[in-house]
């Protein structure tokens, strides 16, 4: 029996993807139960408009009814967030209950091409690329997934669009059965998540492998040739491959030489655009738009239409963001780098002197990893549950202050700070010990420094 052919789904996990995910189901004339731990993040989502127009097919559980509830349904849909080992994923297992994603439910409901784009860093931004260079060429795409746009909320209009282009993450991949990447972009895989993972980069490489789940000879996959998982797995792939390179020239790919991106596709060799001309700073972010190039190098998009898209993009919100210069002394936003290769990369980005404030929840990072990288570091501002341990990992290499709150990180780096350096925020590490999520984190720095 197929996903669709089942009557009686349970979502669990009612935020932003839960909730897409059941109102779908309804959308669809199927009978849902919805459950979250947080009563709140329930409630919330039973009092919506939207959710009080489906009350026949949508009714809430709390937690005595939740594994009955498992028990008698036919598919369990879970929030990308649902740790795997949870009690109710294990009741619906032994119970003979389909357990999903939120990705995988919203695919059964898609007949266009999908980019499906993973990798430890950069998603966000090369999703977000690809979207500004479909739509340039006048291509309907749609940019949903991870990035902050659940599949599920978009699905239902599928006559909007003709390319899903969509952020996956390793927790998503975990959960996939039919899912499929008509093109598939690895971008990275570095140490990240090896919480959820047994502290195994191992089985964090198996979850990315995912992408390629169901891959055949139509399939294109792009990868990061400069790294030693991509290539891994691109030496035992079949189909059509495109790879992309900051560091080396390629004879088929996208690569970046003497500072201008050039593409070797199908015996052509073209130069798309100077480096310069591609504003968001750092080899990690000209990684991120040749990966853009590659996925969407297919279709058959002319190099001029891929240049006007590439100089009108901006970068993210939170990431690597110069909120303002004060005193000569820039402030740099990247919140985004949840894991300590992100940060590295944004210490690489900069140029002279920097203050660091880091820290946060730690994913079983090696911080240690940060030694070779803090020659123009004058002073490490920590904070969070993870302060001791990147203090103890820095080996007093350099001087280091605790905060207790990032408003305290902030004045702190203020008074050390002198003009021509850079305060950069780069916690490489999540942000749940202290905040909603890294853009809650974000917006706190951004006022913190704005109050200065």
């Amino acid at each position: 029996m197929s996903v669709l052919d089942k009557k009686n789904f349970f979502v669990f996990g009612m935020a932003k993807s839960g909730a897409a995910a059941a109102l779908l189901l309804a959308r669809k004339d199927y009978s849902v139960t919805v459950y979250d731990d947080d009563k709140e993040v329930l409630s919330v989502f039973m009092a919506t408009p939207e959710t009080a127009g489906f009350e026949n097919r949508i009714k809430a559980v709390d937690k005595s009814g939740a594994s009955e509830s498992v028990r008698r349904s036919d598919c369990l849909v879970l929030s990308p967030g649902i740790p795997l080992e949870h009690a109710l994923v294990d009741t619906a297992r032994k119970s003979s209950v389909e357990v999903i994603g939120e990705l995988e439910l919203a695919y059964q409901f898609c007949s266009s091409k999908v980019i499906g784009v993973t990798g430890t860093n950069g998603k966000s931004t090369v999703v977000n690329i690809i979207g500004r260079i479909l739509e340039t060429a006048g291509k309907r795409a749609v940019v949903a997934g991870n990035v902050g746009t659940p599949f599920s909320s978009v699905v239902s209009d599928e006559d909007a669009f003709d390319i899903a282009v969509l952020e996956v993450s390793s927790f998503q991949l975990d959960t996939i059965v039919d899912f499929k990447s008509d093109i598939a972009v690895l971008l990275n895989v570095t140490p990240d998540h090896l919480d959820r993972y047994g502290d195994s980069f191992d089985e964090y490489v198996k979850s990315k492998a995912r992408i390629l789940n169901r891959s055949d000879a139509e399939t294109v996959f792009v990868y990061n040739a400069g790294d030693n998982a991509c290539l891994s797995m691109a030496a035992g792939f079949e189909g059509r491959k495109i790879a992309f390179s900051s560091a080396r020239s390629l004879e088929e790919g996208v690569c970046l030489e003497d500072d201008m991106i050039i593409r070797e596709w199908s015996g052509r060799k073209e130069r798309v655009i100077q480096r310069s001309e591609f504003t968001p700073v750092g080899i990690h972010n000209a990684e991120n738009a040749l990966a853009a190039v590659a996925a969407v190098t297919p279709f058959g998009i002319e190099k001029e239409t891929i240049a006007e898209a590439l100089r009108s993009y901006h970068p993210l919100p939170h990431r690597m963001e110069l909120v303002r210069v004060a005193g000569g002394v820039a402030y740099i936003n990247d919140s985004k780098a949840t894991n300590v290769d992100a940060a590295v990369k944004s210490l690489r980005s900069i140029d002279g002197r920097v203050i660091l404030i880091i820290g946060g929840r730690d994913k079983n990072g090696d911080f240690s990893m940060l030694l070779p990288h803090l020659d123009h570091v004058v002073k490490v501002i920590v904070l969070g549950e993870a302060a001791a341990k990147i203090e103890s990992a820095i080996q007093g290499q350099r001087p280091v202050q605790h905060a207790s709150s990032l408003e305290e990180a902030v004045l702190a780096a203020k008074e050390t700070a002198e003009p021509g350096d850079t305060v950069l925020l780069a916690p490489a590490c999540a942000s749940f010990d202290m905040f909603r999520d890294y853009t809650d984190r974000g917006d706190v720095f951004r006022a913190s420094v704005g109050a200065l």
